[in-house]
């Protein structure tokens, strides 16, 4: 088990543990996260970082407030703001509802958390040999 690196004060209270790659393959979820790329992990991973509130079953209604699922915001899909925005919006929802149905559903149904992303994300950018650093206090 790897740790990712956090510079600061508190390092030692803020480590957080990776699961090793070969317990997280077991898991019919992680595999539709590993086919995401650097960049749409990234967009994940900043988020997290950030406290954002993902949503859950808010595929098809999301005006009004910022209701993405992880996956969207990798996808980099902004909330719409208008009918038209509205009807794009669901029409790429249902694709990707497609594309990413095993790690919707575990997302949708609670089988997972933002820990649990987070951890996942940081082990495929360990095994993509993608360092990600914290700096703290700055």
């Amino acid at each position: 088990m790897f740790t990712k690196k956090i510079s600061g004060e508190n390092k030692a209270s803020k480590e957080i543990r990776i699961p090793p790659i070969s317990v997280l393959e077991k898991k019919p979820w992680f595999m539709d996260l590993s086919g995401l790329s650097n960049d749409e992990l990234i967009r994940i991973y900043s988020t997290l970082t950030n406290d954002y509130e993902f949503a859950k079953n808010a595929w098809y209604v999301p005006l009004g407030d910022d209701k993405r699922c992880p996956i969207m915001i990798a996808k980099g899909h902004r909330t719409p703001d208008t009918l038209e925005g509205m009807a794009e919006f669901q029409d790429v929802a249902r694709t990707l509802e497609e594309q990413y149905r095993r790690f919707i559903d575990a997302w949708d149904f609670g089988e997972i958390t933002k820990t649990d992303v987070k951890e996942a994300v940081l082990a495929l950018f360990q095994l993509r040999t993608i360092e990600i650093s914290e700096y703290s206090g700055l």
